[in-house]
């Protein structure tokens, strides 16, 4: 009769990861061992880095997290807001296509109501054109205003103060005409101030400032090229005719 095989238990390949009463291991690395030799590693000067680190593992890994919801957060924000202003200009330049003025005036106030910082210039000059247009002098004024204080110091804010103070002009308003055309003398480049002069001086002079008209006029001779000297006769001719 024939004998039976023995059949052995196989040997396991390794020993199990975790055993009670023995040290985690993970990847077969000993966890405690490994920290342990990390640690002898490290240098005196940044053992307290290194035991800060370890101590405060899960709140460094939470701040990471935070972090990271932080800029994609500000992410989603700045996209939104591109989509935003990309439409105010789409809608914008539907508004600028009206043909009648008095509709484009309208419409314009409606869309300056909710419209994005970025695009409320665009829309506020397109309003005072528009405005100028129908002889509303009052709103034209009013955007031309806003315009000139949201830019600064700034040449489309200068632009804007000069189309303001000429609004004024057409308005009847001379003295705050004179004042502002003063005013942007007093920052105009080189080039422009001797026009700029002449206009405060017609402004003064429909005031009826004459002392301010002869002021202004000298101002812009004094502005000119010395090669101009046709408009310094003509401004010298009208301060004749004021004293």
């Amino acid at each position: 009769m024939a004998q039976r095989p023995t059949i052995q238990k196989p040997t396991p390949l390794s020993q199990p990861a975790f055993r009670k009463g023995a040290d985690p291991v993970m990847g077969g690395v000993n966890i405690p061992n490994f920290s342990a030799e990390m640690q002898a590693e490290v240098s005196p000067e940044a053992a307290p880095l290194w035991n800060f680190v370890l101590t405060h593992a899960r709140k460094i890994a939470a701040g990471v997290v935070v972090v990271v919801l932080v800029i994609l957060c500000v992410a989603g924000w700045q996209w939104y807001r591109e989509e935003q202003v990309k439409d105010a200009r789409q809608t914008l330049g539907r508004v600028i296509s009206i043909q009648d003025p008095a509709r484009r005036v309208a419409a314009l106030e409606t869309f300056l109501k909710d419209a994005p910082s970025a695009v409320r210039a665009a829309a506020d000059l397109e309003l005072a054109a528009s405005a100028v247009q129908t002889g509303d002098w009052d709103k034209a004024a009013s955007a031309y205003a806003r315009v000139a204080e949201a830019d600064g110091d700034t040449p489309l804010a200068f632009a804007a103060r000069l189309n303001y103070a000429q609004v004024l002009m057409h308005k009847g308003d001379f003295a705050a005409a004179r004042d502002e055309f003063k005013k942007l003398a007093a920052s105009a480049p080189a080039d422009a101030v001797p026009v700029i002069r002449q206009q405060e001086a017609e402004a003064a002079v429909a005031a009826g400032d004459k002392a301010g008209a002869v002021s202004a006029y000298e101002a812009a001779v004094a502005a000119l090229p010395p090669t101009d000297k046709e408009s310094a006769a003509f401004f010298r001719s009208r301060i004749a005719s004021l004293k």
